[in-house]
């Protein structure tokens, strides 16, 4: 994802997500650990949240994470990337994204 930038992902896509962590002084810095946190709509109505752990890299500088789309109902799926407590430093990445899909897209496939 690039923050700030719309994107629309169709149902029963993995959603990509990856970003770099800098301190104060926009130096790149290795947290200890990082989250993604979703919240969708799933195929109930019902408002649902899910933190996935996100990927530190091998090499380089980019941490990752994915969310499987499936079972979402179309429709705004927010995120955010952060730090784990007690990590330095605390980022904050945000952002939102349509989730789309037809009749001939089921929810489960």
């Amino acid at each position: 994802m690039i923050p700030g930038t719309p994107v629309c992902i169709y149902r029963g896509t993995t959603a990509q997500f990856s970003t770099t962590f800098y301190d104060a002084q926009g130096n790149v810095v290795q947290p200890d650990a990082a989250e993604l946190h979703i919240v969708y709509v799933d195929a109930n109505d019902l408002e649902q949240e899910v933190t996935i752990e996100m990927t530190p890299p091998n090499t380089g500088v980019v941490w990752t994470a994915q969310w499987d789309s499936r079972g979402a109902s179309p429709g705004l799926v927010s995120w955010s990337i952060h730090t784990v407590e007690d990590s330095i430093p605390y980022g904050v990445e945000d952002g939102a994204f349509e989730l789309t899909a037809n009749n001939a897209n089921l929810v489960t496939f």
